[in-house]
């Protein structure tokens, strides 16, 4: 099967925020993708987004209301977004956002919901998908944290801001693009993630408001990284 153009292959943005998704999305829609699905617990944001991406980038965008914490509403989702945007996925975008907790504090439940939305729900999603990316040379491409990096700045970083949970899941995370990567790769499916050392500026991590890192730039990242396609990692700043 031929691979469709960026004009018939969707762009799904899991895990749609104001900050790195936003950016993520409007980046994509400026290199010629024209149909973008949203994702993220709240449809009413949603709705809002879609609209604003409709407006100024004259696309066909639309938001899907779901816990990525939910596997099986995940693959349900993903099956809804073929349907009404008429095409096939060729890149899903991930970027859960979990509830921190420290590791004093963490609860089972928090851990769960961390992990499930960070690795459990996004192999589960690629499965249900595999054959769309493959017939679009597609990407999947996803939001690492500095949190996860085995490197003693990073864990007192975690620590201090009690975010016991982000860093344990998002490490889980990084193992799970390094074999998404090694098993795809002969499918002609590239995986990669942005390792984002920095809080972004006007992120949840961001409480000082003194970042300097952009969404804008991370988005960057994120086109150079698809475009390339020669490393799994790369890190922002």
């Amino acid at each position: 099967m031929a691979p469709t153009t960026k004009t018939d292959s969707i762009v799904v943005i899991a895990g749609y925020g104001p900050g790195i998704s936003a950016s993520v999305a409007k980046k994509f829609a400026s290199l010629g993708y024209t149909k973008i699905a949203l994702l993220s617990r709240r449809q009413t944001k949603l709705d809002a987004a879609a609209a604003e991406l409709v407006a100024t980038h004259n696309i066909s965008a639309k938001g899907f209301a779901v816990d990525l914490s939910n596997p099986t509403a995940v693959q349900t989702v993903l099956a809804a977004i073929r349907e009404d945007l008429a095409g096939t996925i060729g890149v899903l975008f991930w970027n859960p956002y979990g509830k921190p907790q420290g590791i004093f504090d963490l609860t089972a439940e928090g851990l769960d919901n961390n992990i499930a939305s960070s690795v459990t729900s996004l192999v589960l999603a690629v499965q249900r998908i595999v054959d769309d990316l493959a017939a679009n040379n597609g990407a999947v491409l996803l939001t690492g944290a500095g949190l996860s990096l085995e490197n003693d700045t990073f864990v007192q970083m975690t620590v201090d801001w009690n975010a016991a949970t982000q860093a344990i899941s998002k490490a889980a995370q990084r193992k799970t693009v390094h074999i998404l990567h090694f098993a795809l790769k002969p499918k002609g499916i590239f995986v990669g993630e942005v390792t984002v050392l920095e809080s972004v500026k006007g992120t949840p991590f961001d409480v000082a408001q003194t970042a300097t890192l952009t969404p804008e730039a991370v988005a960057n990242k994120f086109a150079e990284l698809e475009s390339k396609r020669d490393a799994i990692f790369v890190s922002a700043p």
